[in-house]
């Protein structure tokens, strides 16, 4: 028998309830992917654990320049985030991983200098890098070279004025010069030194001396109460005298073949021919001293300056005679005593000018209106007090005297008291502090050498202790003399050289003619 009893209290029937899932929350955001997720995004979160066997792997291959240019440089592991260990040994097989993204420094890669391709990079430039060559005509390879003046020459009481003119150098390479009331001169190729003549007491002092171009033996000179002397040399005798209404000095002078143009002390400019006894013409336009005088290589025009500031060019061949109607450009207003015409581009015309303005302008008469401001100005801050063109080179000589820095900075120009302000008003005191300050710099007493057309700075030696006064180009156009009215004294400087001749190769068709 069963002893199995079926009234026997048995297990109850009740249906269970469900579990409430349990809700997970993370410890962390990693731990909310899958753990094959979360080995590939933990080497770059954190650096410290684990892939000891990738890391050594990507230090052996070497540091990696993997910064960008425009964002923050990346720490020395320079792994991007999500990036496997597998997928950064495929980007460096095939060369994506490498130095080929660029940045501005980084601490963890090598200067370019000391690297492998650096270095390569550097010797490859070099056999391309072209030497600095400087051509035998510029005045670096003459002046820049040797900085010393060739030849020094005593001038005893030659004019003090800045504004004088009182050496001349002729075509036969004889230097003049004009010391008080007398006139000497030395043939440098035999270094005879001559006396011309003596100014008698009432005749004043000595101004301006010029060599005529077409007859090396006269020599005119001009006085300081408007008279004007013509002198053979060979004969050593006076040829004509003109003269001017007294006490009237004379300005500068300049030679036109046979024709000298005077500038006076009244603003007239006086033509003399060395054929007639009279002058023969008379320019009325200047309204003060005309200190800048001088004739274009090919006589067509004449420039003129005068004290006030007043530049114009005149031209000759709308008339024989050169009078105020024949005025060719409108004024050009700045203070330029200095003047030079361009022997190898005979439409380009320099001016210098002194204080306050003190800038090298240069002019193009063909294209610049005269209302425009000059093409090329170059701004020194220095009294510029004479200008010369090199005949073999595309270069110009200035030579300076003060230099100065306005108080209130850089300005155009400082500009002049009028009478009527007293010395005390507050129009006199807010001038007094623009008017500048008196420096020394590379210019000031100095003989520079610009380029052209871009002006910059070729060459700059300091000529003389006090200001340079006139300079005079030799008849080779390689040689300049200097003279310092505070030293008087005169220097002969090497400035450019002669271009070598090239020899022309011989044709077959020089040796044949058409009959």
């Amino acid at each position: 028998m069963d002893d199995h009893n079926p009234f026997a209290p048995g297990p109850s029937c009740s249906t269970p309830a469900p579990k409430r899932k349990r809700a997970w929350v993370p410890g962390s955001v990693t731990n909310m992917y899958s753990a094959a997720k979360r080995r590939r995004m933990s080497f770059a979160d954190d650096e410290d654990r684990g892939f000891e066997t990738s890391a050594t792997e990507y230090e052996s291959g070497g540091k990696v320049n993997v910064a960008d240019r425009f964002i923050s440089a990346p720490k020395d592991n320079a792994m991007p985030l999500q990036t496997t260990p597998r997928t950064q040994r495929i980007a460096k097989i095939f060369g994506l991983a490498d130095d080929r993204v660029l940045k501005y420094t980084d601490t963890n890669v090598e200067p370019t200098t000391h690297s492998f391709l650096g270095r390569h990079r550097f010797n490859y430039h070099q056999l391309l890098k072209k030497p600095h060559t400087v051509p035998q005509t510029s005045a670096e390879a003459h002046l820049g070279a040797r900085k010393q003046f060739v030849l020094a020459l005593d001038g005893p009481g030659i004019p003090s004025d800045l504004f004088a003119y009182p050496i001349s150098w002729s075509a036969r390479n004889a230097i003049a010069v004009a010391c008080g009331r007398d006139v000497y001169y030395q043939n440098l190729d035999t270094r005879a030194i001559s006396h011309l003549f003596k100014l008698p007491l009432n005749r004043g002092k000595l101004i301006t001396i010029e060599w005529s171009h077409v007859e090396p033996n006269m020599l005119a000179a001009g006085t300081s109460n408007g008279d004007v002397q013509l002198w053979d040399t060979e004969t050593t005798t006076q040829v004509h005298r003109w003269q001017e209404e007294p006490l009237v000095d004379v300005g500068g002078m300049s030679w036109c073949d046979k024709v000298l143009a005077v500038g006076l002390g009244d603003g007239v400019i006086t033509l003399y021919d060395t054929r007639e006894p009279d002058p023969i013409g008379r320019i009325e336009s200047h309204r003060d001293k005309v200190h800048g005088l001088q004739w274009r290589h090919d006589g067509n025009y004449l420039a003129s300056s005068d004290q006030q500031g007043v530049v114009q060019i005149w031209d000759a061949r709308a008339s024989k005679e050169l009078n105020s109607g024949n005025r060719w450009r409108s004024k050009m207003k700045h203070n330029a005593p200095a003047l030079a015409w361009c022997p190898w581009k005979p439409e380009l015309l320099a001016t210098g000018s002194m204080y306050p303005d003190g800038k090298i302008r240069i002019w193009n008469i063909n294209t610049t209106p005269a209302a425009a401001p000059a093409p090329h100005t170059l701004a020194l801050n220095t009294s510029v007090t004479s200008l010369l063109w090199s005949p073999h080179s595309k270069e110009l000589l200035s030579t300076h005297g003060m230099s100065w820095q306005p108080r209130a900075g850089a300005s155009e120009s400082c500009p002049t008291l009028p009478s009527d302000v007293g010395p005390n008003s507050r129009a006199r005191r807010l001038r007094e502090r623009e008017r500048p300050v008196s420096v020394k710099t590379a210019l000031t007493n100095a003989l520079a050498v610009h380029a052209f057309p871009s002006l910059r700075p070729v060459v700059t030696v300091p000529a003389h202790t006090g200001a340079v006064g006139h300079s005079c180009l030799g008849p080779d156009g390689t040689k300049v003399f200097t003279i310092c009215p505070a030293e008087e004294a005169m220097k002969m400087w090497k400035v450019w050289g002669v271009a070598e001749p090239v020899e022309k190769p011989e044709s077959v068709f020089d040796k044949c003619t058409i009959r």
